[in-house]
């Protein structure tokens, strides 16, 4: 496979944002893609085409290998893997997410965008620096509070899950990687001090269309933490994002944490937002051109849950995304739940969610006393006598 690798490089230097990649994968023919790199393929009747899985599963049959036709991703039925066709190169064919880019649009006729070559230098810069980090983190093997909290060790390695030393560990890594200071300040990986920025926490790295594109750390020490939750960035987080099914009801969590906790309690198809309060009308509208159809918003049992799931499921809602809510007992998160009261408790809590209307209207029904809500039920019931 290797000689089919693109290695021809473009006039100009590109650059990708997320409204490019959108384009580039929705021009994308996926079984084009699996035959340039010698994956059998075959076209079926129904919503689905098929593929051999002969290059995760060494399947040699067309009974594992899914390739939706609305969405162009591919799975398979007896491992799992799967995505969309940059993951597949990436996969199968070993090329950079970059290179991946490059070939998906050089076969699709998809124009490149232009970018000055020395800014795109910089941006591969911080790509690399913030990946080197993350396997740096993930090498000093210290998972005890991840597992603590509830986490398999399947799902810390799969989702390169690591642990932060403080000092200066990651910044002299780093700079024997060939970085300076003043690039790691740019990055916000070290502090005002020169210190590293994170420091004693559980890292997770926010993962988007397969390059890391913010770090979450969460202190391992809640009484000596000064900030127990700290994103280099923090905005428009869509944790999880490159793993989930579109065609399967996707459950929303507040917490990179309560995602993992479930994933590790068989309960996958998560996403995260990074806090009650950040879903926007980015994540709405991101989600909504992955095709999403069915959404569960599992937040907190607290009034920042309730008040975060009233306005992500509005936004939602106003994307034409179907919406539940599933609610917690008072003071619960899902992670905590998970723990203490195990899995099944935790799918009894959900076991009969509220579309977002109902959930909307309870809400503002607890404003009201009790005398209040049946004199207007006795009023309507009288005016629809009338009628």
């Amino acid at each position: 496979m290797s000689s089919l690798i693109v290695k021809s490089k473009p006039k100009n230097s590109i650059h990708y944002s997320t409204e490019f990649i959108d384009l580039l994968l929705s021009k994308v023919d996926m079984m084009d893609v699996m035959k340039k790199y010698g994956i059998e393929v075959r076209p079926g009747s129904g919503k689905s085409n098929f593929y051999k899985a002969s290059f995760c599963c060494n399947k040699t049959d067309f009974d594992n290998g899914r390739i939706k036709k609305d969405t162009q991703t591919y799975r398979c039925l007896s491992c799992h893997t799967g995505g969309n066709a940059l993951h597949f190169l990436q996969q199968v064919a070993e090329l950079s997410f970059r290179e991946s880019v490059i070939e998906l649009a050089h076969m699709f006729d998809v124009e490149l965008p232009v970018i000055d070559p020395d800014e795109l230098k910089k941006i591969e810069r911080k790509e690399k620096a913030l990946k080197l980090a993350i396997e740096f983190y993930q090498s000093q093997n210290n998972t005890d509070y991840m597992i603590s909290r509830g986490l398999s060790e399947e799902v810390i390695q799969k989702h390169k899950i690591g642990y932060a030393p403080g000092g200066r560990a990651l910044r002299s890594y780093l700079e024997q990687q060939g970085y300076t200071k003043a690039e790691l300040l740019e990055y916000r990986l070290l502090n005002a001090k020169g210190l590293d920025s994170f420091f004693y926490r559980a890292i997770i790295p926010v993962i988007m269309n397969g390059k890391v594109t913010d770090i979450y750390g969460r202190a391992v020490n809640d009484a000596k933490a000064g900030i127990k939750h700290f994103y280099l960035k923090g905005d428009n987080i869509l944790g999880g994002i490159d793993y989930i099914d579109p065609k399967k009801t996707v459950y929303l969590f507040e917490a990179a944490i309560d995602r993992l906790v479930a994933e590790s309690h068989g309960i996958d198809n998560g996403i995260d937002t990074g806090g009650a309060g950040k879903f926007s009308s980015y994540h709405a509208k991101r989600l909504k051109k992955m095709n999403i159809e069915k959404i569960m918003i599992i937040y907190d049992g607290d009034a920042a849950g309730i008040k975060g799931a009233l306005h992500a499921g509005q936004l939602l809602i106003e994307q034409g995304i179907k919406v539940w809510i599933g609610e917690l007992p008072n003071q619960m998160d899902p992670a905590k739940m998970l723990l203490e009261k195990g899995k099944q408790a935790f799918i009894d809590a959900l076991y009969n969610p509220k579309t977002f209307t109902k959930f909307k209207m309870y809400q503002e029904l607890r404003k009201y006393k009790l005398e209040d809500i049946l004199e207007y039920v006795s009023d309507t019931s009288k005016e629809s006598e009338l009628n």
